[in-house]
């Protein structure tokens, strides 16, 4: 398969090397006709069946170096290019440079006129200012309405301090007051509830009292009657549950002694009782007793039976004792009192916390506004169309982005300088490049990195080089590359047309024959090593070798039975070279003359170099595949099989 590869790398190469010498290949090619010509017209004069060598090619052994290259033309450009463009379309003033001038990063190549720039610039000030003036008076205003505003509040405060420190003062022996009647209140309480409850009961059994009597007066029937019975005996009992033994007068039932004068809610002539609350006071017009003694005369005289006085828990006593108990306490612990200090401490607090509410609102509200007018100043003070002139005005002196050399100027001073178009254009001739193109059949073979040679027409020395740069994708079968030349001579200019050799692989130091010269038996290589004999008469005997690197001529070969000066025979076809002529003809040199006319040399031992002379190596192309190698003769090799005539041993 790395044969096959290799073979299709030749082809493409070869290929590569007609399409671009399309004149050198057809000298190539008449040659080799020619030289076919030659070889036949001395084989028609041939009479017998002996045979002999016309020629025989040889190449002697040194050590050199043995390069695979690919070749490429292109030409040189600076790799650090800028051009010096504006946006403005104003006239120019001055120019600063001229072609070929050195220049650093940020020296100004030319200035445009400004004056109109200046003008409005100028215009523009003027009304930022008066903008700014009535915003730095709404500022003060505003200013001085929160500084107002705070000193306002944070007067009030001691004010609002004090309030809620003293209603705090009162609270605490409010509630140490409170905390000491609590049991007073929970007597009172549980005793109001009873009576409550009690009162609640006499009225229902007054009501159901009232309408058995009713009943039974339409019919006194004895169901009637019974009925009557138990409704009178169930209201003689609410009735001494709720008045028990309290004679007629007024009790005081609130649960304080100032609250009891401000009731002068009684019970009413037909007993119908009312709930009853804290801040009351009953009077009793009626007795329990004298309710139940007419109740009992009533149901004598309507039925005739005779019915006897009950007993009561006598809840309204038990109130009116439990509010007077209360009522002592609240008086010891000065209950009134306090509770008024902490009920106008409470209202002073409430009323100051909403003032200083509200002078805190002042506050926000002025600082919103002071805000607000400190925006405005803030926007008054500057200006996009301002900012916009002043940059278009740092802008009118045009300058270099980069150091270099000044390689064209389009600008004359009072012409406009055109918007976006370049003024000037700036480039590094310290740091130089060549654009190439690369075959697709060689692409593979190359990566950056790779060390290259640069010559040119006016350089006689080869460059030092590196491609830095290959583009991956192809345009029309080739691929784009950059070579960047390391060592810069002052011969060197930008637009030179260049020759670029990427070195694939270079093995120094080694022996090389031409590729024809190594035999393959099976897995074993050999050479031909010259024995004896001199002219078609050489000698020699096969050479084990082991093969390295190659191009597409020669390649490396190593052996200890080979040392520098040995004579290689350089085809190891061993046909190469022979003709069958007759006895009698053996002399003829016909065909020989021609072939020495033609080649410059001659048949057994003629002047041809021997052991691989200065014979030149097909030129190089771009994009095409070259190859060299540097031994004690520096002899390029030609293509596979040799030209004709070769050089004899």
């Amino acid at each position: 398969m790395k044969k096959e590869k290799s073979k299709e790398k030749k082809k493409g190469r070869l290929k590569a090397f007609i399409k671009k010498h399309k004149v050198l290949s057809i000298i190539i090619a008449l040659v080799l006709v020619i030289a076919i010509v030659a070889a036949g017209f001395g084989l028609k004069n041939k009479n017998s069946d002996s045979q002999s060598y016309s020629f025989i090619r040889t190449t002697t052994l040194a050590k050199g170096t043995l390069e695979d290259t690919i070749s490429a033309k292109g030409t040189i450009q600076s790799a650090n290019t800028s051009n010096v463009t504006t946006s403005l379309n104003y006239t120019i003033k001055s120019i600063n440079v001229s072609v070929g001038d050195t220049v650093s990063k940020g020296d100004v190549i030319c200035t445009l006129d400004t004056s109109e720039l200046e003008s409005q610039i100028e215009k523009e000030e003027k009304n930022l200012a008066k903008t700014k003036s009535s915003a730095q008076s709404s500022y003060n205003s505003a200013k001085k309405s929160y500084n107002s505003a705070k000193t306002t509040y944070n007067n009030y405060l001691s004010t609002y301090n004090d309030a809620k420190s003293a209603y705090n003062t009162a609270k605490s022996a409010y509630n140490k007051a409170v905390s000491s009647l609590k049991s007073y209140h929970s007597a009172y309480d549980s005793a109001l509830l009873a009576f409550n409850n009690a009162g609640a009961k006499y009225v229902k059994t007054l009501n159901e009292y009232n309408s058995a009597v009713r009943a039974y007066k339409s019919n006194n029937s004895s169901s009637n009657k019974r009925k009557l019975i138990s409704a009178a005996k169930a209201y003689m009992k609410a009735a001494q549950n709720y008045y028990g033994k309290c004679a007629n007068g007024k009790y005081d039932i609130s649960d304080s002694t100032e609250s009891s004068s401000n009731s002068s809610d009684k019970m009413s002539q037909d007993n119908s009782a009312v709930s009853a609350s804290s801040s009351q006071s009953i009077t009793v017009t009626q007795t329990a007793d004298e309710i139940c003694s007419a109740v009992i005369s009533n149901v004598k005289t309507l039925t005739g039976t005779i019915l006897t006085k009950t007993s009561g828990t006598n809840t309204l006593y038990k109130l009116a004792s439990k509010a007077k108990t209360l009522q002592n306490a609240k008086q010891i612990c000065n209950y009134s009192s306090l509770e008024s200090a902490y009920t106008t401490a409470k209202n002073t607090y409430n009323e100051s916390k909403q003032t200083k509410s509200q002078y805190s609102d002042a506050v926000s509200q002025a600082k919103e506004q002071l805000e607000r007018a400190a925006e405005e100043l803030e926007n008054a003070s500057t200006s996009d169309t301002l900012d916009e002139l002043k940059s278009q005005l740092s802008e009118c002196s045009l300058k270099t982005e980069q150091d270099g050399t000044v390689t064209a100027l389009n600008a004359t001073v009072g012409s406009s300088a055109g918007m976006d178009s370049a003024v000037a254009t700036i480039q590094d001739l310290k740091n130089l490049e060549v654009s190439i193109t690369i075959e697709e059949a060689d692409i593979n073979n190359v990566e950056t990195g790779l060390t290259c040679r640069v010559t040119t027409d006016a350089e006689d020395d080869a460059l030092s080089a590196e491609l830095t740069q290959i583009n991956p994708v192809s345009s029309d079968g080739s691929f784009g590359a950059t070579v960047t030349i390391n060592d810069i001579t002052d011969e060197i200019y930008i637009g030179m047309n260049a020759s670029v050799d990427i070195i694939v692989s270079s093995s120094a130091n080694v022996y090389q024959v031409p590729i024809d010269a190594v035999g393959t038996d099976g897995d074993t290589k050999y050479v031909y090593l010259k024995t004896g004999g001199s002219g078609t008469d050489m000698t020699f005997e096969k050479v084990t070798v082991n093969t390295g690197s190659s191009n597409d001529y020669y390649i490396e070969i190593t052996s200890a039975e080979l040392s520098e000066g040995d004579v290689i025979r350089s085809n190891s076809d061993l046909s190469e070279g022979i003709e069958t002529v007759s006895d009698s003809e053996k002399n003829n040199e016909n065909s020989g003359g021609l072939f020495s006319s033609l080649f410059g040399g001659s048949r057994g031992g003629g002047d041809m170099p021997q052991g691989g002379g200065d014979m030149p190596s097909p030129p190089s192309s771009s994009g095409s595949s070259s190859s060299s190698s540097k031994g004690s003769s520096d002899m390029p090799s030609p293509p596979s099989g040799g030209f004709p005539g070769g050089s004899n041993g």
